[in-house]
């Protein structure tokens, strides 16, 4: 049955009775599965055979792919051979308003229309009036521009298939999706809480007291309506003052406005959902809410639910929920392509780091020398990677991409995949989501352990002494694992990674059973 469902000639080894077994657990009744598949097992194929069979051999309704990696989302939108069956559907930020333009740009989520027909009933007049003002003559082309809009050519391919991909957000956010869904798949799935936990997380206004929260935020949540009854009213006198011209910009201004004060509500109602049910949480220093535990989410967002796949080689499953069964896959790259070395520096800890660095650096440029081509560095944090980047030699940082600037990442990572010839990139937070295969990416460096910051945050502090520091090590254990997996993408791939931080042999002694067998395997 599962093999007219891949557009594939064939499956690789592993992936029919992965599919199979997920079936069988569904069959049983399981609702939870755990997909554990490391990369290049092909659990993205795995994931839409499977939804392809539940949509069209068991009758569900709606199957949703999901991930909170965005960048996943839109590799499956470019992949034909899963979108002409899976189609995918963004957030509206990612869609351009065709009536706006360079002076006043505009997105899908600015669209003032309640349905589509709306929108094309409309904005030929509006678009008339818009040109008019500007005393040019309209275009054939330019009369009906909703017609075209890329965001509802993508929702309506989204709602008529029985089977299709969106982002996490929007899939939490956007009750089309989650109110007719029945069978969720999330790949990668090991950021699942942090996600869930972050839609949870409110700033709160001043005039919230925290000695008081439960009544306070209630009050603020009435404010918030009497704000969005009176910028109706604002939204109405803006309308008629523009002659009816939805895309004028104070009206577009005013609804923006709307709209962001009722995503405020929408917070606040969680935040008092947790409250009410005494879920576990903290107020920060800097005064935000933060829900210490993603299992109550979680629960919330599966409960009407027929069956949810969690996917992913470094699972997270167990802090999500306890009820789940397992189905694995063997790794399909062989060992001696993706050996992991232990080579020790020095510590990296806050006290003895800057008499490690200076090692640290000449140790990165001569394994950089073994192959002159692109080497990827962990480095976990901002300084270090700045303090490697001195007291490099000239020639090193002359070849060397320092990231620097924290609003700049995807501008980082372009510089190093688009660079010709030989690289060193000092990197932060690039453990995921980063595919770097093929000849050129030889090198894999991880000079600080990924460790949160335990003593300035406040929630990883509540939340190791609540659950004896088992996420902080579980997620220390996962950013491991997937950055060492950067460089090796495919069964004919190869790279080495070598951990230099001396960290490395204590966490490993403590905590052993996070790592899973194919990591253990290539540890050397």
């Amino acid at each position: 049955m599962i093999n007219k469902y891949n557009p594939y000639p064939s499956f690789q080894a592993g992936q029919a009775e992965a599919i199979t077994q997920m079936l069988d657990l569904i069959d049983s009744g399981k609702k939870v599965i755990e997909l554990n598949a490391p990369t290049a097992a092909g659990k993205s194929l795995d994931l839409f055979v499977l939804g392809r069979v539940l949509s069209m051999e068991y009758g569900m309704d709606k199957v949703i792919y999901t991930t909170p990696l965005v960048a996943l989302v839109n590799q499956l939108g470019s992949n034909e051979l899963f979108n002409k069956k899976m189609p995918v559907l963004k957030g509206k930020r990612n869609y351009p308003c065709l009536m706006g333009d360079e002076n006043m740009p505009m997105w899908a989520d600015d669209c003032p229309f309640d349905t589509f027909g709306d929108a094309l009933s409309a904005c030929a007049q509006a678009n008339r009036d818009k040109v008019a003002l500007q005393g040019k003559r309209l275009a054939v082309d330019d009369e009906r521009p909703c017609i075209d809009c890329p965001y509802q050519k993508d929702r309506v391919k989204f709602v008529v298939s029985p089977f299709g991909a969106t982002t996490f957000d929007r899939y939490i956010l956007d009750p089309s999706c989650w109110k007719n869904c029945e069978a969720l798949f999330v790949d990668e799935s090991a950021g699942l809480e942090k996600k869930l936990l972050n839609h949870s997380t409110l700033k709160l206004p001043e005039q919230v007291d925290t000695k008081r929260l439960q009544q306070s935020v209630a009050a603020y949540v009435d404010d918030l309506e009497r704000q969005v009854e009176s910028l109706n009213v604002d939204y109405a006198n803006a309308k008629q003052r523009a002659n009816g011209n939805l895309f004028a910009p104070k009206v577009v201004r005013i609804r923006r406005e709307i709209r962001s004060t009722e995503a405020e509500m929408y917070k606040c109602n969680k935040v008092l959902y947790h409250i009410e049910h005494e879920h576990p949480y903290i107020i920060d220093r800097e005064r935000q809410f933060r829900l210490l535990l993603g299992k109550s989410e979680f629960e919330r967002m599966s409960k009407d639910l027929k069956v949810v796949v969690l996917a992913s080689g470094t699972p997270t499953t167990r802090l999500l929920t306890d009820d789940y069964e397992s189905v694995k896959i063997q790794h399909p790259i062989a060992v001696d392509r993706r050996l992991v070395y232990y080579t020790p520096v020095g510590s990296m800890n806050w006290q003895s780091r800057n008499k490690t660095i200076p090692a640290m650096a000449d140790e990165i440029e001569r394994l950089h020398a073994k192959y002159h081509k692109k080497t990827m560095v962990h480095c976990s944090v901002y300084a270090i990677a700045a303090a490697i980047y001195e007291k490099m030699s000239l020639a090193a940082r002359k070849i060397t991409i320092l990231q620097a600037d924290k609003t700049k990442r995807e501008h980082y990572k372009n510089y190093f995949l688009d660079a010709t010839g030989e690289r060193i990139f000092l990197s932060i937070d690039f453990c995921e989501g980063l595919d770097l295969k093929g000849p050129d990416y030889p090198m894999n460096i991880i000079v600080k352990l990924p460790f949160e910051n335990f003593k300035d945050d406040e929630f990883v502090a509540a939340r190791n002494e609540m659950d004896g520091w088992m996420r902080y090590n579980t997620n220390t254990a996962v950013n491991v694992m997937q950055a060492s997996g950067r460089c090796t993408r495919s069964p004919n791939d190869f790279s080495e990674t070598y951990i230099l931080d001396e960290s490395w042999r204590y966490f490993v002694r403590r905590n052993r059973k996070l790592l899973e067998p194919w990591f253990l395997a290539a540890l050397r």
